[in-house]
Formats: C-alpha cells, structure tokens, sequence
C-alpha cells in the first residue's frame, strides 16, 4: 500500500492555465492586501502544480513580502521546497505555517504527508490526526485514509483498522480504503469482517462503479479459499490470469498451488 500524495489545485487540472491566467490578471486590480496575499498563495500553488517552480517561487514571495505571518503562504512555500527536493527548509516553513496558526489544517494534513514520505510515522499521525479531527477540514476523508495508512506503517494495526473504519461511515464506497482494511483484517485473521467489507468491494465493482487491481483479485482469491468458495475463487484466478498475467500476486497465486 503506497500513500497518496498531495497536489493542491486552485482549479480543476483541465482549466488550470486558464484559471491562472484569469487570476494573473484580477491581481493588478486588487488593493486589499489580504486578498492580494491570498491570490499570490493561490497563483504559486497553482504553478506548483503545473512544474512552473521559479514562477511559483517569485508569487509566493510576493505573498511574504505582503505578510509574512500568513500561514498559507508558508505552507505553500514548504510545498515548492518540497517540490525541489530540498526537505530541510521545507520542513522549516511547514513548522512555521503551523506555530503562526494550529488551526489551519491544510498545513497539518501537508505537514503529516510530508513526513510519512520521510517515514516518520509517529510524527506524521499526529498532524494527520489534528487535521482528520477538523469536521470543517474539505479532505477530512482523504486525512482519515492517510491517518489510517500511517497507523499501518507504524505497527498500530488496531488503530489502523479503526480509522479505516471510521472512514468508511461517510465513504462507503472508498475503493482502496475497503481494500485495505480487507487486507488488515486478514491478517489480523478477522475473516468474517474481511469478507463483509470485501462483498462490499465488489458489490462496487459488479455496478462498474470500480475495478480491480491485482492485489484486490488475489485477496479474494485468499478469501475464497478460507470459506472454500471453490466457484468464487476459480472467477477471480481467471481475471487475475487474464488481466495481470505478470504481477506478482499471480505469481504468488501460482506459488500457493
């Protein structure tokens, strides 16, 4: 299981020239400082997001020189620094982001993120967590997903399969949070639940609202076999076969016979 990694848009991918563009020219007309240091995080996101780095970096320093204290701002910085490899001084404007204001989440749930690249787990869930806990936070379900990832990556499986489940109480169709709580509760030899969840996984696929992936056919081919679901099982070996004949869950599923 890898995590996802955060890409901030200002708009949708497909608009996004436009919109800079659209933006780039409101900012001339703009006196308010506020919003002007608003619009300069949001045009240096934006390019953040289209590689434009050294444009990025010359709007996101027009946004400190306006305020320096705008936490947006920084975490966007640390963003771009991110961007360009450089960890050390992105993690110093990640930790300024949050000491100007705990309460910007955007900057927890980034921060967390950033950390679990660097695999430090136990930091990492704690800012993840501080942002999954905003009920007003716009990705509060994708923080709940990561949170849950990182639990896993820290040995915390108990705590892991908590907050997958919690997620699923508002994302009851959360595609690879339904696959991995499935693979947890395997493992933890919780097989009843992990079937639940996994009937639920491919109610989702038998509507087209999904697929799967190769991990996903060979835990349910594991599954069938425990409950010795011989025709269930013989489905998903043929799909696994006819879809992904060289991953390596098919060469497990040959190994395994």
């Amino acid at each position: 299981m890898k995590s996802l990694q955060l890409v901030i848009l200002l708009c949708g991918s497909l608009l996004l020239s436009a919109c800079v563009t659209t933006i780039e020219s409101r900012l001339t007309r703009k006196a308010d400082p506020v919003k002007a240091v608003d619009n300069y995080t949001q045009l240096g996101l934006a390019y953040i997001a289209q590689g434009k780095y050294d444009i990025a970096r010359a709007r996101l320093n027009r946004a400190l020189e306006i305020n320096s204290d705008y936490a947006p701002a920084n975490n966007a910085m640390a963003l771009l620094l991110q961007s360009e490899q450089e960890p050390e001084l992105a993690e110093e404007y990640f930790l300024i982001s949050i000491d100007l204001d705990d309460d910007f989440s955007q900057g927890q749930y980034n921060y967390g993120m950033f950390l679990m690249q660097h695999k430090r787990y136990s930091e990492a869930c704690k800012y993840l967590d501080n942002a999954a806990r905003d009920v007003e936070y716009q990705q509060r379900g994708r923080a709940y997903q990561n949170l849950g990832l990182c639990y896993y990556r820290n040995n915390q499986i108990d705590l892991a399969i908590s907050t997958f489940e919690r997620t699923l109480k508002t994302q009851r169709f959360n595609i690879p949070v339904l696959v991995n709580i499935t693979t947890l509760l395997m493992e933890a030899e919780r097989y009843e639940e992990a079937m639940a969840y996994y009937e639920r996984f491919l109610r989702i696929v038998e509507r087209e609202q999904g697929q799967h992936s190769s991990n996903s056919l060979w835990i349910g081919i594991k599954l069938a076999k425990h409950f010795e679901s011989d025709d269930q099982g013989k489905q998903l070996v043929s799909l696994l076969k006819q879809n992904f004949p060289k991953s390596k869950e098919y060469k497990l599923y040959k190994a395994s016979i």
